[in-house]
């Protein structure tokens, strides 16, 4: 039940959802955008170097598009076999997701590393491996990378892929593709990815998935082309410091960061992928998947938007569906334990930095009930015009302050006396 930033860390540029890249990370931030790199003079030596890892990063990318095994093999250390058998296993498992297109890029501001331990002439390189899921993405993500490349034989070949994994600029979670074999269950504008002895919980959560689906965009007015969901029992799938009130979330809304310039230089939000908890795997359901959905839809707006509003906009919609899958007694329970114990500590509406310290675990609960407040008194379009507002606004009480009055005439404590009342 989290709304989490994606694999960049980001500088804010011109509008609140384009963003310059800084460092590859998973944290978004709202510093100065970053002094531009100049491009240290390249000898003709490693011009010629540059070349051929750029022709063989092209050739890889191709050769996964076609499912070509022996020609993405022989981008490949013959004689390191642990690594062959990594990339085989990638591939299979590249393959089984499904690719409408697949880049390999260096990472133009950054100066190879030289790594003496595979030769005098072999070097890391930052990669932007930018995948775009066929039947899902509307365009390609980005994925950090790191490939050390040298000379065997007069010929530059892939030699190893971790030279560059204890940097912390390239997360601490892993792909999907990554983390040994996989199954992939597939549905119109769904993907699930599961253990290979899980596609009946694949086939359960696509089930559940097409359910959430229609709660959303009903709430929201929008919704991403497809969605894929991740649902693996690996440990590295989930980010430790994925948390809310303390402990590990249930699942994760993590943002899809996309180039919209030919260099990459500058991104854009055009999505989320669900990242479902591996000891939650078996019982995320169709409202959890709401909730997480309506992060996914509403993320391309911008995050300037407050954690109370976030969070309640994903709560309202999770129950909404509640009601209408017919709970409707589990639900009054719900609405009566946050008026009795979140409500009366309500004197202005929750804060970013101490979301849950007023309210720890109703603290959604009690975001549900402001948002659901201005729904039955304002209606849906004016709220969703309000969250887009304060979406590509700055993180700026003032800016909240202003959209409040345009949209509902109130201000911050008007608003929360409202909903007490």
């Amino acid at each position: 039940m989290l709304w989490m930033a994606g694999v960049v860390v980001l500088a804010v540029a011109v509008s609140a959802v384009t963003w310059v890249v800084r460092r590859p990370d998973e944290r978004p931030v709202t510093s100065s955008a970053p002094a531009a790199v100049s491009p240290a003079p390249v000898d003709d030596t490693e011009a010629r170097m540059l070349a051929q890892v750029d022709a063989l990063l092209k050739a890889r990318a191709a050769a996964v598009v076609a499912g070509q095994l022996p020609a993405f093999l022989g981008q490949l250390d013959p004689r390191n076999a642990k690594l062959r058998a990594r990339h085989q296993l990638q591939y299979a498992n590249l393959r089984k997701i499904g690719l409408r297109s697949l880049t390999y890029r260096r990472e133009a501001g950054w100066v190879p590393e030289p790594q003496a331990q595979h030769g005098a002439k072999a070097y890391a390189f930052r990669i932007m491996m930018l995948v775009q899921v066929n039947g899902i993405d509307t365009s390609a993500r980005y994925v950090p990378a790191g490939f050390t490349f040298a000379e065997r034989n007069g010929r530059w070949l892939l030699v190893d892929d971790d030279d560059l994994a204890a940097e912390a600029d390239r997360g601490k979670t892993r792909e999907p593709w990554d983390l040994g074999p996989l199954e992939v269950v597939r549905g119109p504008g769904v993907l699930v990815i599961v253990p290979p002895s899980e596609r009946a919980n694949g086939r359960r959560l696509l089930r559940e998935a097409r359910i959430a689906t229609p709660a959303v965009r009903a709430a929201t007015r929008r919704a991403q082309a497809g969605i894929l969901i991740v649902a693996l029992g690996d440990g590295r799938s989930f980010d430790a410091e994925w948390q809310t009130g303390g402990h590990p979330a249930a699942a994760v809304a993590v943002q899809n960061y996309a180039p919209i310039n030919p260099e990459a230089t500058q991104f854009k939000v055009t999505g989320s992928r669900i990242v479902i908890h591996p000891s939650e795997r078996s019982d995320a359901d169709r409202f959890l998947l709401a909730h997480e959905f309506t992060h996914a839809a509403m993320s391309p707006l911008g995050h300037g938007a407050p954690t109370w509003l976030v969070e309640g906009f994903a709560e309202y919609v999770e129950m909404e569906l509640t009601a209408a899958e017919g709970h409707t007694e589990w639900l009054a329970d719900y609405r009566r334990s946050i008026r009795r114990e979140g409500l009366p500590k309500l004197k202005v509406l929750p804060i970013d930095g101490v979301f849950h310290g007023d309210y720890d675990e109703q603290s959604y609960g009690v975001s549900w009930l402001i948002v659901e407040h201005l729904v039955t008194k304002y209606g849906l379009p004016r709220v969703n015009a309000f969250y887009a507002d304060l979406a590509k606004s700055p993180d700026d009480p003032a800016a909240r302050d202003r959209a409040l009055a345009k949209h509902f005439k109130t201000t911050d404590a008007a608003l929360a006396a409202a909903v007490k009342n």
